[in-house]
């Protein structure tokens, strides 16, 4: 019963930060790799302190919450214990990935690395989801994100248009099949061009891609 007895926090972001004194970090070992060493989650526990909060995020990353006048000090003890640090927030591509297999299936690593340095940050009408799964398992569920890319063979099958939750919440559909690795980039930048140029005001990419994917820009 333990998992039970406790279900509403003393701390939260929003708690701590009603006077705007904090600031939320989201924490992780990388990109590809989910497991934490001992002394990550001490250096975790320590510039948060008993002012601060710790929240496991549903995107693979441990969320901090430290006061704003500690980010810069805080930012670089957690990058000197080896941990990415997202600093980026808002309306951005965010990128995230698979766990390769713990390792084993390391084929589309150096593309996903070249994809986080081309994509991650740009700028769109509100934040969209790329994932990317290094194999056709695809367990991190890519379909279910805004972008999902499933490896296989040298290049990538592409989703687009998820619904990622809510009553109508479901999968995106299927846009291109076996593209090449090499052409998997520009692909990905054509896609977050026509989502920027013409997209509503703080529309969803989901009801953007369902309202235009009929057009004839997409078919180019």
């Amino acid at each position: 019963m333990n998992a039970f007895c406790k279900n509403i926090p003393d701390k939260t972001f929003e708690k701590l930060n009603h006077n705007g004194e904090f600031t939320c970090l989201a924490v992780s070992p990388g990109i590809i790799n989910k497991h934490y060493t001992p002394a990550q989650f001490q250096t975790i526990a320590k510039v948060v302190g008993e002012t601060g909060a710790i929240k496991y995020s549903a995107s693979y990353s441990i969320l901090v919450s430290i006061p704003t006048v500690d980010v810069a000090d805080t930012t670089m003890e957690l990058q000197d214990a080896g941990l990415y640090v997202a600093t980026k927030k808002g309306p951005i591509v965010a990128m995230k990935a698979c766990d390769f297999c713990d390792g084993d299936k390391m084929e589309a690593a150096p593309i996903t690395q070249q994809l986080y340095h081309s994509l991650e940050g740009i700028a769109v009408p509100t934040r969209l989801r790329l994932n990317v799964n290094g194999c056709a398992s695809a367990c991190y569920n890519p379909v279910y994100d805004d972008i999902g890319l499933v490896y296989q063979k040298d290049s990538f099958d592409v989703y687009l248009g998820a619904v990622p939750m809510g009553a109508n919440a479901q999968a995106g559909t299927l846009f291109a099949k076996r593209v090449a690795v090499d052409r998997i980039e520009s692909l990905l930048h054509e896609i977050i061009r026509l989502y920027n140029d013409h997209a509503r005001p703080n529309e969803p990419f989901y009801k953007f891609y369902r309202r235009t994917n009929s057009a004839e820009y997409w078919k180019l």
